[in-house]
């Protein structure tokens, strides 16, 4: 059975425990740059959904 890594909702970024703490594993203990890119990426998934929203 497959595991649900992340779900993203109109305002939220619900992600899996382990991706995030090996996101700061892999950062060295960085976990403000782990933060920083998590806002930025709900920034960009927010902006595709934006677009789509306004084809339909």
């Amino acid at each position: 059975m497959s595991k649900q890594r992340m779900i993203v909702t109109d305002d939220q970024l619900l992600i899996d425990m382990e991706l995030l703490f090996n996101a700061i594993r892999e950062a060295k203990g960085d976990w403000e740059a782990v933060e920083k890119d998590m806002y930025a990426y709900m920034a960009a998934v927010k902006s595709m959904t934006e677009g789509a929203q306004e084809v339909e």
